[in-house]
């Protein structure tokens, strides 16, 4: 073979990725827009947005940094331990095809959008919303440095009642918000939704205590025969959860006049003060849902054996366990465990009568900020009888980064919400089991 030849074949060889073929950026395209811009994107939740050619160029060298460290996309549970529908977490092959495509300065992509903007402002679901819920007024959070808690009702009314398969919380100040704890509720027809507070702020006798009587009676939600609402749905949103949608018949029942009640609005400390006016995304089914779906949540009796209630300062171990039995059979949509800066890492499974043991989540390296709503694969069946565990690890150490005292202090344990206080929760998104579930996707 010639030397022009070999050089040319070399070069051919070399530069094979440079153009590149149509298969693998479909793939890439894919890969993108399935684990980048959810956050990426123009309004999303992250810094910056991924949607053009120049967004990559610019920061082709950083991207690639993170992509190679395992620090982006975030995700937290380990794959090899239980594998989820909604995870972000590149594998192998994903690596080397983003990473030699960044390297070639993405070829295959052109100056336009590497999706269409086809997302209302902060979603990410592909399609419009079919009804949005809005605080009703801002809410300005204090610039005196420190964590603001507060219960906030949002009352909507629509032309009838309806079903949705899926539900976003979209931050208004993203600067600000931390994390909400909401529930959708139904009133009764006497009840004026409109009259009394929007909102009420927590302080520290009340901060861990969600009182049904005293939250409903001060928003004006009791009927005059003393009708309490009825809880319909209940979730929650952390940093980093995904939009909580539902394949066909599963969803929630929305009566035509109700309420969404933050039961609990973390704002993160802030030196100047700040407004907040955050919202809901609503998603209609197109059919009546035949399975509602079910909210639980645990946490532990007692924090340790000899039921002490502190985390000691410089005590890198610190367990906690939650020990669950299930009476019915039930299927597992989603698990989302719940820990505060202290957390090390958290391990779940259940155990069957049979004593077979059912994987459901490990995250060996806590981070606070960044949970999730994992989402199952399939269904998951928890037989009757089976015993679900949950173990936590908290560090209170100075080798802890994210430990929020140095030096190390004495930090109160399931007392509070505020960074004085860690907890453990583990909450399940299920359904009352039905034969089959098993085969049933979530992807």
């Amino acid at each position: 073979m010639s030397i022009y030849k070999l050089l040319c074949f070399i070069l051919l060889f070399a530069s094979g990725f440079l153009h590149a073929q149509p298969e693998e950026y479909r793939e890439i395209k894919q890969i993108v827009e399935q684990k980048c811009l959810s956050c990426h994107r123009t309004n999303g939740y992250a810094p910056f947005g991924l949607e053009k050619k120049d967004d990559w160029l610019k920061r082709k060298k950083f991207i690639s940094y993170v992509i190679q460290q395992n620090i982006m996309p975030p995700w937290k549970a380990d794959e090899h331990y239980r594998s989820f529908s909604n995870s972000k977490a590149l594998n192998k092959h994903e690596k080397e095809l983003l990473l030699k495509w960044l390297e070639a300065d993405m070829p295959g992509m052109n100056v336009q959008l590497i999706q269409p903007t086809i997302f209302a402002q902060g979603s990410q679901v592909l399609r419009k919303p079919d009804l949005i819920v809005r605080m009703p007024k801002p809410f300005t959070v204090p610039g005196n440095n420190k964590n603001t808690y507060i219960c906030y009702k949002i009352p909507y009314e629509i032309d009838q009642d309806t079903f949705v398969s899926g539900i976003e919380f979209i931050p208004g100040n993203k600067a600000v918000v931390h994390h909400a704890s909401y529930q959708i509720i139904a009133v009764a027809p006497d009840v004026n939704m409109y009259g009394g507070p929007d909102y009420f702020v927590y302080d520290a006798d009340t901060l861990n205590r969600v009182r049904d009587d005293h939250d409903y009676a001060y928003f004006n939600l009791i009927g005059e025969g003393n009708q309490m609402p009825i809880e319909l749905y209940h979730n929650g949103w952390l940093p980093g959860t995904s939009a909580q949608v539902y394949p066909e018949k599963m969803g929630f029942y929305l009566p035509k006049k109700g309420v969404i009640l933050i039961r609990n609005f973390h704002y993160s400390p802030t030196p100047v003060a700040q407004q907040d006016q955050s919202s809901f995304y609503l998603y209609f089914a197109s059919s009546v849902p035949d399975r509602k779906i079910g909210f639980a949540a645990f946490k532990p009796k007692n924090p340790t054996p000899d039921g002490q209630w502190l985390i000691h300062a410089n005590d890198s171990q610190f367990k906690s366990h939650i020990n669950v039995r299930f009476h019915n059979d039930v299927s597992l949509l989603a698990i989302n465990p719940h820990m505060h800066q202290l957390g090390k890492n958290f391990l779940a499974y259940a155990v069957t009568p049979a004593q077979d043991t059912i994987k459901l989540i490990h995250i060996p390296e806590w981070d606070h900020n960044w949970q999730e709503f994992y989402r199952f694969r399939t269904l998951i069946k928890i037989s009757a009888g089976s015993v679900l565990h949950a173990e936590a690890e908290y560090d209170n150490s100075s080798k802890n980064p994210e430990n929020p005292f140095s030096p190390p202090k004495d930090i109160l344990f399931e007392w509070g919400m505020n960074e004085e206080s860690e907890m453990m929760r583990l909450v399940l998104l299920y359904l009352p089991y039905a034969n089959g579930d098993e085969t049933v996707s979530l992807e």
